[in-house]
């Protein structure tokens, strides 16, 4: 008979899950603090910074926006943006589905919602362990949460400090400079740097198109450019 300790139930899972983040927290209120501040510096108001960020939970995609909103592009711009920056969650959803597709959508859909770059590297190696799976969604649960209201605090409060900022310090190089810290650490391979480095050059010649679509222009063809290098490398 195997032991509890091999056989972990689900609140040991969960609270495993609620340890194994902790790590991240680190580099998740700095980040939080900085999307709050970005929202209200594109003229968001603090309330309006904090319901995008309880809805999209993304700090990639609350920065697009909040790029876009200081463009004040049209609101279909915005949503093309946000969703070229988060196709990467339907790989992420496809690597895990064959952990998760037996459970009930009450507990898919949540998980769905609090996936991240972070919960998804770190799920995915809990369930390459061996042992038994049978309660690690749980360990899912624990993570994704605790990112979850750690993120919240953190944008509440960048949100709030935004506000007492005044409108003569213009915020906007806030999301430029949020934008370049994120960059570097994910330059990992030839495909990451060809997407990048085709992606920027694409932003400064499409500089001049209306509604800011040099964004989602770049974008576009940045991930051809990483795509086609990857594919490239395979063979």
């Amino acid at each position: 008979m195997l032991s509890n300790r091999q056989s972990p139930n689900a609140r040991s899972e969960f609270l495993a899950g609620c340890r194994d983040i902790a790590p991240v927290l680190v580099g998740t209120v700095p980040f939080g603090f900085v999307a709050g501040v970005a929202a209200v510096g594109a003229g968001m108001t603090p309330v309006q910074g904090i319901a995008l960020s309880l809805i999209a939970f993304s700090g990639i995609a609350q920065l697009v926006v909040a790029q876009l909103v200081a463009a004040q592009s049209p609101a279909i711009v915005t949503l093309a943006a946000v969703l070229v920056v988060s196709l990467r969650f339907l790989m992420y959803s496809a690597a895990l589905s064959p952990h998760l597709a037996h459970l009930p959508k009450r507990w898919r859909v949540p998980l769905a919602y609090l996936m991240t770059d972070q919960g998804f590297a770190m799920g995915t190696q809990h369930y390459g362990k061996a042992g038994d799976r049978h309660h690690r969604h749980w360990h899912l649960l624990g993570m994704g949460l605790t990112l979850y209201l750690v993120w919240q605090a953190a944008v509440v409060a960048g949100a709030i400090a935004g506000a007492q900022v005044p409108a003569s310090w213009s915020l906007d190089f806030v999301v430029t400079l949020s934008f370049l810290v994120l960059l570097v650490p994910a330059l990992r391979s030839r495909a990451d740097l060809a997407a990048a480095t085709v992606a920027g050059a694409v932003a400064l010649v499409a500089a001049g198109l209306p509604y800011k679509l040099a964004l989602v222009v770049a974008s576009l063809a940045g991930i051809g450019a990483g795509v086609a290098v990857e594919r490239g490398h395979r063979r």
